[in-house]
């Protein structure tokens, strides 16, 4: 055999063998990432099935430890309902109390009406020790009943235009819908140079509605109310968000013993940063207190003061009222008198 084939035969033997090495390598590589996979994929999911576990774990000893002081906290109501509901002998006395408080047509048991008439028990008595006669029960009748009135009242609202250059706009209640028909008018409003707003028998409402006819007048970051509660983190500074849209050359506010509560606010609001506001009437019914009304089962609501609301400028008119700049005039309609106030401005 001659050099040559021998050295050829070797060539193809080491290239044989660096195939051969290759080809190991190559398996080699693959059976890693393929055992890296395996091992990997039963991780990853065991890891997101350990976080889960421990989140419910967490979330369990959460609840159970709320559910532990609710009892604790309720422990001394739960067993004295327990012991009057459903143990007192003398069903004739709990008979006549629930007759008291809860309407025949509303009765259900002992047990069901118990928190019902605790409620109205509790309220009446503080009606009687302080006249709050703004906390207290609702009935669903009495709830429903609410609303309806509300609503019917409102859509008394009205503009009325007196002369070519003054109007009057009567709002019967702050609510959602007496607000909503002073903004959708506010156009033909602003179209006058004199307003005479009409705020007698107005009872008041929501303070948001307030609020929201008041940012019709006041500049911008102007406060519009104060209010006060017993905890300080819901205690607030209530200011104008939108400059004024209205720029009336004279405001006359009409007002009398039947104006109050958030009424009151938008007449302390006006006449603290409106110029030119003038209010003539008898002094204002004076209610500057809050309620928070919290639906409950069964179609009955709960309302409680549980706010001081106070003026722009801290004053608070509760008990006392807001006197009129001008008395009303019984020889006059009240509408005559402040026409004639204008014509004694021009």
């Amino acid at each position: 055999m001659s050099v040559y084939e021998t050295n050829n035969d070797n060539l193809c033997k080491q290239e044989e063998n660096n195939d051969e090495d290759v080809s190991k390598d190559i398996i080699n590589d693959q059976t890693q990432v393929l055992d890296q996979a395996i091992t990997t994929i039963p991780t990853k999911k065991y890891r997101r099935q350990r976080r889960r576990y421990r989140f419910f774990q967490i979330s369990f000893f959460v609840l159970l430890i709320g559910f532990g002081f609710t009892v604790y906290f309720n422990y001394d109501y739960w067993v004295f309902k327990t012991l009057i509901a459903n143990n007192y002998i003398l069903t004739d006395a709990l008979e006549e109390m629930y007759a008291n408080h809860i309407r025949e047509e509303n009765r259900q048991s002992f047990r069901r009406d118990f928190d019902r008439v605790v409620i109205s028990v509790f309220t009446n008595y503080l009606t009687d020790i302080n006249n709050d006669r703004y906390t207290y029960l609702y009935s669903p009748q009495e709830h429903v009943a609410v609303r309806e009135r509300e609503v019917a009242r409102a859509r008394t609202a009205a503009i009325t235009p007196l002369a070519d250059d003054t109007v009057q706009l009567f709002v019967p209640n702050l609510s959602r819908i007496a607000r909503d028909f002073v903004i959708d008018n506010k156009e033909e409003l602003a179209g006058y140079s004199n307003l005479i707003l009409d705020l007698r028998g107005n009872s008041g409402g929501w303070l948001s509605d307030f609020h929201r006819i008041a940012d019709l007048f006041v500049p911008r970051g102007a406060v519009l109310s104060i209010e006060e509660t017993r905890m300080n983190m819901f205690s607030r500074t209530i200011t104008s968000r939108n400059g004024p849209f209205f720029d009336f050359d004279n405001i006359i506010i009409l007002q009398n013993g039947r104006t109050a509560s958030a009424a009151e606010g938008l007449i302390l609001a006006l006449r603290y940063h409106v110029p030119n506001v003038i209010t003539i009437g008898s002094t204002t019914f004076g209610k500057g207190i809050g309620q928070v009304t919290i639906p409950l089962t069964g179609g009955y609501a709960v309302r409680a003061t549980a706010l001081l609301v106070h003026g722009p400028d801290g004053t608070n008119i509760h008990m006392t009222g807001i006197p009129a700049d001008i008395p009303y005039d019984p020889d006059m309609d009240m509408v005559e008198q402040a026409l004639a106030q204008l014509d004694d401005i021009r």
